[in-house]
């Protein structure tokens, strides 16, 4: 007779024991194992960013999935779904205009199960919503490994539709727009600067030379134009090692740039940021041509600024 092994799937407090703390340690687990949940719904995400700032609450993933672009937001959850979470992935949903929306959690409830399917039936072909159980599984003694299962999720025909132009949202469109444009500009002063094309997003990221740092332009929730040293490494006090770092060459880099810089410790978040802004928005047009002349020799300057300053920390005398 076989000597088969039992299947077991560990409760909320044995998933506690592989991440103790949901923002703290899954969420980063997950931006750096995102082909477990690729493999499971189908599509293509990329993480972009962690713990972003929406009003006065934080998405715990933001990324992008790379077929048909949209804007992803990932939304963790430990334990049973409830309503506070569920009510988050939307508020996430509209503060970023997200078109692929995850929702994760141990256990679905049936009426946030029934919730997400409703949402999916209403929603537009490039809207999507998902519910999306975290399994942790193990035989006998062996090693944990994870399953997402899909609790509920647009129908396979939405799932593989690839949005054409006409079927982003205006706004998204503008944004697109936009950024094109600024990399067109920055083109002109740096014709080696990127290849990177602009996304229908309302900010556009860009490598600098070291993983856990970016350089970004970013329209915010308070009407400004931003441009921004973007840095997560993963755990809170090392942002803050990097930053404090970074600020050491504060009057230089402010001599260089010759605008003030605004260093944000973020203190609600685990990310670290360092920028620049002046006053703008996508819906005013006639600003837009104001905001490229500023923004674009401002991104050359960030980074040939930050680049050397950046490979050249020592994080690992980070505590």
């Amino acid at each position: 007779m076989a000597d088969l092994g039992k299947l077991e799937r560990l409760d909320e407090t044995g998933v506690r024991r592989i991440w103790p703390r949901e923002d703290q340690n899954f969420s980063p687990w997950l931006a750096d194992n995102i082909g477990f949940l690729n493999e499971a719904l189908n599509i293509s995400i990329e993480i972009t960013q962690a713990e972003v700032p929406v009003e006065n609450f934080r998405l715990d993933l933001e990324g992008m999935d790379s077929v048909s672009q949209r804007p992803v937001v990932i939304e963790n959850q430990f334990g049973r779904s409830d309503h506070d979470h569920l009510g988050k992935l939307i508020t996430y949903a509209a503060g970023r205009e997200a078109g692929i929306n995850i929702w994760i959690a141990n256990e679905f409830q049936s009426p946030h199960r029934n919730a997400i399917e409703w949402l999916n039936r209403i929603s537009p072909s490039e809207l999507s919503f998902y519910a999306i159980e975290l399994e942790v599984l193990k035989i006998d003694e062996s090693r944990p490994a994870t399953n997402f299962r899909i609790i509920a999720g647009p129908p396979p025909s939405k799932r593989k539709e690839i949005p054409s132009g006409d079927q982003v949202s205006p706004r998204n469109r503008q944004y697109q727009e936009f950024f094109d444009r600024l990399r067109a500009v920055i083109l002109q002063l740096d014709s080696n600067f990127t290849r990177a094309k602009g996304l229908p997003q309302s900010w556009w990221s860009l490598g600098i030379g070291r993983t856990g740092f970016a350089l970004t332009a970013a329209f915010t929730a308070d009407a400004k134009f931003r441009i921004e040293i973007y840095i997560d490494l993963g755990v809170k006090d090392d942002n803050e090692y990097a930053l404090t770092q970074l600020r050491e060459n504060e009057t230089l880099i402010e001599e260089r740039i010759e605008q003030p810089l605004v260093w944000d410790y973020l203190p609600e978040s685990r990310a670290c940021r360092v920028y620049v802004s002046i006053d703008g928005t996508i819906d005013d047009a006639e600003k837009h041509e104001e905001l490229l002349t500023w923004g674009a020799p401002m991104m050359v300057k960030f980074r040939e600024i930050f680049s050397p300053l950046i490979r050249n920390l020592d994080l690992k005398s980070a505590v």
